[in-house]
């Protein structure tokens, strides 16, 4: 019998979008059947979905801004969102998935193909338990004005990209709900998006007193509900620039009070 390992070798040569049909209908064999099974699955698929976000195939760039639950229904028709969409997934640790690998090898749960597929993609999702791969890179782009910028970028997956700028202005949060192939395109993006919300001075402060009495009407509410005002008077905004947590921003150069836990 093969090892992880061994099936891991045999399957990293498989086509991107065969792996993923075959993972996909894994996935599905496994709902209503086995929870830890389908989130090994469903780990599994995420890094190949990861590796066709890098590529330009017809589903590449779906890939990198949406989950895998939404990617599965056109990788193939087997999966019908309103029967499958209803199964969940769970955590699980690094001991869990890798015990649940073995037992999935030696019960024989799927054919040969499969679990190849299978073990390349765990041992790649089981990277990020590795403290030592994670992206701490710094990332260099020149403005229009011919400003120079710097970041530092700490996160590059489907869904999320994630910069903390550095140069010219320190230690700005940017993020974009996507796998950013060229991260310096949002870096650029985020000195951009940092002049143009610093130059809104007028429509920010106007917006202010509406905030205010929204905050006034949820004070018996949730602290969740309370939180979430920003985004609802703000929103139409800054809901279209990359500044993660812009409120900071607005409160360090206007002085504006936003509710925080």
């Amino acid at each position: 019998m093969k090892t992880i390992r061994e099936y891991a070798i045999l399957g990293e040569r498989h086509d991107i979008m065969d792996a993923l049909k075959l993972l996909t209908q894994a996935y599905i064999n496994q709902c209503g059947i086995s929870l830890g099974c389908r989130t090994i699955v469903y780990d599994a698929a995420e890094s190949w979905q990861e590796r066709l976000a890098w590529m330009d195939l017809p589903l590449s760039e779906m890939a990198r801004k949406e989950s895998l639950v939404c990617v599965m229904p056109f990788i193939t028709s087997e999966y019908d969102p309103e029967e499958y969409d209803k199964y969940d997934i769970t955590g699980m640790d690094k001991k869990e998935l890798l015990d649940g690998c073995k037992q999935i090898i030696q019960e024989e749960i799927f054919d040969e193909a499969t679990t190849e597929v299978l073990c390349w993609g765990l041992l790649k999702a089981l990277e990020r338990f590795e403290p030592h791969v994670q992206i701490n890179e710094i990332i260099e782009a020149i403005s229009s004005e011919g400003i120079p910028l710097k970041g530092i970028l700490t996160k590059q997956q489907c869904c999320n990209t994630t910069i903390i700028m550095q140069q010219p202005y320190p230690d700005v949060w940017l993020y974009a709900t996507e796998l950013v192939r060229d991260a310096r395109e949002l870096l650029l993006k985020g000195y951009d998006d940092y002049r143009w919300l610093r130059s809104m001075e007028s429509e920010i402060m106007a917006l202010y007193p509406k905030y205010q009495k929204e905050l006034e009407n949820r004070k018996k509410g949730s602290n969740y509900r309370k939180l979430c005002t920003f985004d609802d008077v703000y929103g139409p905004l800054v809901r279209e620039t990359v500044l993660l947590m812009p409120e900071k921003l607005i409160h360090e150069w206007f002085g504006l009070e936003f509710y925080d836990y």
